[in-house]
């Protein structure tokens, strides 16, 4: 039969005895006698029941204390387990050493001394502890478990290792219902997709997914480095979300970009920057710095660009086609139609990437090489004394294809505002396509380039570069190449085709052909002191750089023009028609990009 401890005066509800082999009292002194169970004792108070091999009641301080197997067994739901109990019922305070373990259904809690709360549920340990869920199993010196919540607050030399991740941190909030792991430190997390570096966020264990609110840096298994102030993973995508400050450090594909928003996925190895971004494609001597409103870069399969076809008639119209379709979504991009990291629920954080990427991915999914409607003429010789060189110099597709080419292509697109820096040479355009499959830089709508004191514009401009240098400048339509002399002179010519090679990174020659080409060109004596202008058109204009100044201009067929004494130059003579020098919107350094 179950023996109740002598009724307290003070209200407190006394210990029941419920199971006692072995019981006596002892007498201590006048006020208080002790009772002890020994043979596998169980005691209940309010709901909670206590075994264990032994134990000694102190009816006046309402304290028990219990040795070996100890069981404290909370409505079938929360079990602790240790070798020595001190428990204080006014307080419901149980003090557990040696072996201690305690297990809620979710996981199981184990230490050498836990002070348990069994009325708030709340629980601690000093010496260290370990949490064992599932498969992961969690440690660290000092800890805090909540009941009610399935947390365990971890802290000091927290450590964190289950079959997919590996986390090490000072302090460390898990839940062992939802799996989500918190941090308010320093912060190191492993798995086999990527290494993060946080002081702060949230972490899934279950899924890999991820919210950071302070300075992250995450390097993935490709060896890519992506930092930013504010960052979202999806793992299951492969999704990204950086904002504040946001880096990507490829190494592999030699480029860096910065911004202020950029969305990546990390499987098909696409981003997409806003908020001023900048990309610097790393040289050994000389990086290119991009600036624009918008960046993209994406990878193409070889599959894929060998079904691209060099047609001429309707290559240009499908261009502008896929040019207005990145534009109209770009444009609600940047109006703030796309949800902003700081507005995204951490349920939602996956539906919101995929859907801003997956817009842009139906855009570009078949690449366009933009070879416009005179790609032919881009690798016809311009007259018999420069076939040799042009077929040496130029880059043609069909050479591309074939076993030697990679399988994948990566390439970029650079949307309005475009602006380009090097040591070199330096460009503005409205927008920009990049491939590494032939190494060429497109610009379109109202391009410049400039190299030293030569400026060059066009309809659209091609770039041919190799090894990351420039070869070979191509302009169409409208093309016009300006020379500014150190004595304020501008040297023009003008013509439907123009182009320009380069000699270790600066103009050596250029040609300048189609019908009536023109030219305005001021003439030295060979103390190269200024004696006339020469107003002149041409079939072919050839032009001769030494040090980036113009030194020689020669005309073939069709030759007409007239020399002016240099103080009988007509006012109206000395431009061609559409010329501009627009050195105001040249970029003077590369630190201008990032403003």
């Amino acid at each position: 039969m179950p023996v109740q401890a002598p009724t307290s005066n003070t209200g407190f509800k006394e210990f029941e005895i419920m199971r006692a082999p072995s019981m006596r009292s002892i007498k201590i002194d006048s006020t208080t006698t002790l009772q002890t169970l020994a043979g596998g004792a169980i005691i209940k108070h309010e709901g909670t029941i206590f075994s264990s091999d032994s134990a000694v009641i102190n009816p006046n301080t309402h304290i028990i204390e219990a040795f070996g197997n100890i069981h404290i067994n909370q409505g079938d739901t929360i079990h602790s387990y240790g070798q020595y109990l001190k428990y204080i019922g006014e307080q419901k305070m149980a003090y557990l050493k040696k072996n201690v373990k305690l297990t809620d259904g979710k996981g199981t809690l184990t230490t050498q001394d836990l002070d348990y709360n069994l009325e708030t549920g709340i629980g601690n340990f000093y010496n260290g502890g370990k949490v064992i869920e599932g498969k992961n199993v969690i440690t660290s010196k000092d800890g805090t478990y909540f009941a009610d919540t399935k947390d365990v607050y971890f802290k000091k030399n927290v450590e964190v290792k289950g079959p997919k991740n590996y986390i090490t941190t000072d302090s460390l909030l898990y839940n062992m219902e939802t799996k989500v792991s918190s941090f308010i430190s320093k912060t190191y997390i492993k798995n086999d997709e990527v290494e993060i570096n946080t002081t702060q966020g949230t972490y899934d264990l279950k899924t890999g997914n991820a919210y950071f609110t302070q300075r992250t840096s995450v390097k993935d298994s490709t060896g890519r480095i992506y930092t930013a102030d504010n960052m979202a993973l999806d793992d299951m995508s492969g999704n990204a979300q950086m904002e504040g400050n946001a880096v990507i450090i490829d190494t592999a594909n030699h480029f860096i970009v910065i911004a202020n928003q950029i969305f990546l996925n990390k499987k098909n190895n696409s981003f997409l920057a806003t908020r001023k971004p900048v990309l610097i494609i790393k040289q050994k001597n000389d990086s290119t710095y991009i600036a624009a409103d918008t960046i993209y870069s994406g990878i193409s399969t070889r599959l894929e660009s060998e079904k691209i076809k060099l047609q001429k008639d309707t290559a240009h119209n499908s261009n502008v086609q896929q040019d207005k379709k990145v534009n109209d979504f770009l444009k609600d991009s940047v109006s703030g139609k796309n949800i902003l990291l700081s507005e995204i629920k951490k349920d939602s954080i996956s539906t919101t990437i995929k859907d801003t990427l997956s817009s842009l991915k139906e855009i570009v999914q078949s690449p366009p090489e933009l070879i416009l409607n005179k790609t032919d003429s881009v690798h016809s010789p311009l007259n018999p004394m420069l076939k040799e060189k042009n077929d040496k110099d130029s880059i043609s597709l069909k050479d591309k294809i074939g076993v030697s080419e990679p399988d994948t292509i990566r390439y970029f697109l650079a949307f309005h505002h475009v602006r380009i820096f090097n040591d070199s040479l330096q460009s503005v355009s409205d927008s920009m396509y990049f491939s590494t499959k032939d190494s060429v830089i497109r610009l379109y709508y109202d391009p410049v380039i400039w190299s030293g004191n030569t400026q060059i514009t066009g309809d659209t401009l091609f770039l041919f570069t190799q090894n990351q240098e420039p070869k070979r400048l191509y302009a169409f339509e409208k093309g016009m190449i300006v020379n500014r002399t150190k004595e304020g002179f501008f040297n023009q010519m003008a013509g439907k085709t123009i182009n320009a090679y380069f000699l270790d990174g600066k103009i050596d020659y250029v040609n300048v052909k189609g019908s009536q080409s023109e030219s305005v060109y001021y003439l030295q004596d060979e103390s190269e002191a200024y004696i006339g202008m020469n107003r002149a058109s041409g079939d072919v204009i050839n032009l001769y750089f030494q040090n980036e100044d113009l030194k020689k201009v020669i005309f073939i067929n069709e030759i007409n023009g007239v020399i002016f004494p240099m103080w009988k130059i007509p006012a109206d003579q000395k431009e061609l028609k559409n010329f501009k020098w627009l050195d105001a919107k040249r970029p003077k350094n590369r630190f201008e990009l990032f403003e």
